[in-house]
């Protein structure tokens, strides 16, 4: 799990959040279990020179042994005025698509999830291990320093600035961190003839406590949060199948960086340099309405094909949602305040073609049906007796606008332009 900032879309806080900040930290000194994890510590550092063919930093790169509670007193809860706006807007926007219970908290989970790893890297200098997460004698265990070994390695990549960018990002770090270990384990397999399970979740996960645990989170939540993981180890294989370790390097420079969770999915698009269409936000009828700035200082998101598709699979069948998903060409997210409770926020995605656009517009009805949300009208939903939400296709533009407000009136089509 690499350091990386989030942006205004928080669910990456879920995962993050316990890496925001380096501290000095005392290590458990003088067992075997610590031993054990530096020497297979130091192997990792040399084998993977080798395997992939990169040179570490010649700085030292110290190895930390943690224990759970000293990640939860230092790494705790999420604060800062802005972070925690930045959160409660998140939760606004998660429950208003439907894809969060009403009854669960967003910071209840982030702060639940606190601890649950089993290694990181913070910075460029320091490696963690969680003592009850991490397993130093498991035959596996040196493939997870290989994965965050090779985060000390990977390069700075140019900030992304919307949601779909930074997934894009992560899904290349990770991914790419995730494949080395996976073919670092192979290649040992084939060495020693022995075996090993696949890496199916992140590796912090795995025979870990969380599944137990950590309070309920919603599936949507789940699925944008593994994403970097499993689909971006996807994308990266298809870069070594394309041209070895050379094509997967090349992704990390300016100009070949991938942009989009489009890309990600859909390789070929990546290759093609297929690239996200530039969408318009709708314009307000009432001019007092504040516009939100994320937390990278854009005044609108881009949110992207996955995104949808994590939405739609809340309460539609997979390959339903990944259809209807698929036909996704650009979005803008804006999010509005007014006074200190009234909110609304407007999607507006651009579309392939006509049939995508339609295709989309009916799955996004039948996701607010089976949510259980009223109607109130062909296009309009009320939920939990405090928002409200509409979705209008634009057939000339093949394009969608979602609305979704604790308004009502502000969820009408003749409040846009």
């Amino acid at each position: 799990m690499n350091q990386k900032n989030v942006i205004v879309v928080v669910c990456a806080v879920l995962i993050a959040v316990l890496l925001f900040s380096a501290f000095e930290i005392t290590d458990l000194q003088g067992d075997e279990y610590v031993v054990q994890a530096q020497k297979i510590f130091d192997d990792a550092r040399i084998k993977i020179e080798q395997v992939r063919n990169v040179t570490l930093p010649s700085h030292e790169i110290t190895l930390h042994v943690i224990t759970k509670q000293k990640a939860q007193d230092m790494w705790g809860k999420p604060s800062g005025t802005q972070d925690l706006t930045n959160l409660y807007r998140q939760e606004k926007i998660y429950k208003g698509l439907f894809m969060m219970p009403e009854k669960d908290s967003l910071y209840q989970a982030t702060t639940e999830w606190t601890a649950n790893w089993a290694a990181a890297t913070v910075g460029k200098h320091d490696i963690y291990v969680i003592r009850e997460n991490f397993n130093p004698f498991d035959k596996t265990a040196e493939g997870t320093f290989i994965h965050e070994l090779l985060h000390i390695w990977q390069p700075e990549l140019t900030t992304p600035t919307t949601y779909n960018e930074d997934k894009a990002h992560a899904a290349l770090i990770e991914g790419d961190a995730s494949f080395m270990q996976e073919y670092y384990l192979n290649m040992t397999e084939t060495q020693t003839g022995t075996s090993h399970f696949s890496v199916t979740v992140p590796f912090y996960l795995i025979d870990n406590p969380l599944f137990d645990s950590v309070h309920p989170m919603a599936n949507a939540l789940w699925s944008l949060n593994f994403f970097p993981y499993d689909q971006g180890e996807i994308f990266v294989d298809a870069l070594y199948q394309q041209g070895g370790f050379t094509t997967i390097t090349q992704a990390y420079q300016a100009g070949y960086t991938p942009s989009s969770t489009s890309q990600i999915l859909h390789p070929e698009e990546y290759f093609a340099n297929t690239t996200a269409k530039q969408v318009q936000a709708p314009t307000l009828s009432e001019d007092n309405w504040i516009l939100a700035k994320t937390d990278r200082g854009q005044d609108h998101n881009t949110y992207g094909e996955y995104f949808i598709r994590a939405m739609l699979t809340t309460w539609l069948d997979d390959e339903v949602a990944e259809n209807a998903a698929a036909g996704w060409a650009g979005d803008t997210f804006t999010y509005y305040e007014r006074g200190e409770s009234e909110y609304l926020f407007t999607w507006n995605i651009q579309w392939n073609s006509n049939c995508d656009a339609s295709e989309f517009y009916v799955a996004f009805h039948n996701m607010a049906d089976a949510a259980g949300a009223q109607g109130e009208g062909s296009c309009h939903w009320s939920a939990s007796g405090e928002r409200y939400a509409m979705i209008e296709w634009e057939q000339a533009t093949n394009s969608t606008l979602i609305a979704v407000s604790n308004v009502s009136d502000a969820t009408q089509e003749a409040y846009f332009s």
